[in-house]
């Protein structure tokens, strides 16, 4: 019984041959079926792996916020402090210069008046040059509370993807 494909070949071989195909497609098939039951799982392990990434993003931009909120907080005190003595100085400068106006002629008075008109000048410039920082350090306060409201709200959808991600239990 010689068949033309399988000249030298016997009944043996062609039988271990077969089992050998049929037995790949098995493998085959539980390999396929096996990768559907860890879709889900491997899905979910994506999901939780991201979820850390964002809790570090998280945390990192938390303490970012609170640096600034720091910052807030000395710039607070320094604005109250240079406006304080930008007042103070103005009102010197002021009453100087009234001073002045009832005694024209008096060079010394006057050289006070000029005195504290510099100094008030240069009062303001500070109290104006902390102003801003703390105008600067509001802005990136509440870009860190943006950031970090898009961020949680990232986290909330993907912890409702990994609640509701099927899972298979054997």
């Amino acid at each position: 019984m010689h068949y033309q494909g399988y000249k030298n070949m016997n009944i043996k071989t062609i039988q271990k041959q077969i089992t050998t195909l049929v037995l790949l497609v098995i493998l085959i098939v539980s390999f396929s079926s096996c990768s559907e039951k860890l879709s889900p799982e491997m899905q979910k392990l994506s999901n939780q792996r991201e979820l850390l990434k964002l809790n570090t993003e998280l945390n990192n931009l938390n303490i970012s916020l609170e640096t600034e909120l720091s910052k807030v907080n000395d710039l607070v005190r320094d604005v109250k402090e240079a406006n304080d003595e930008a007042s103070k100085s103005a009102d010197e400068a002021k009453s100087l210069s009234d001073e002045l106006a009832e005694k024209p002629r008096d060079s010394k008075l006057a050289s006070k008046v000029e005195q504290a008109s510099r100094r008030a000048t240069k009062d303001a410039k500070q109290a104006e040059k902390f102003n801003s920082k703390l105008g600067d350090t509001n802005d990136n306060v509440k870009e860190y509370q943006d950031e970090i409201s898009n961020v949680k709200s990232k986290l909330e959808a993907l912890q409702t993807k990994i609640e509701f991600v099927p899972s298979e239990k054997e």
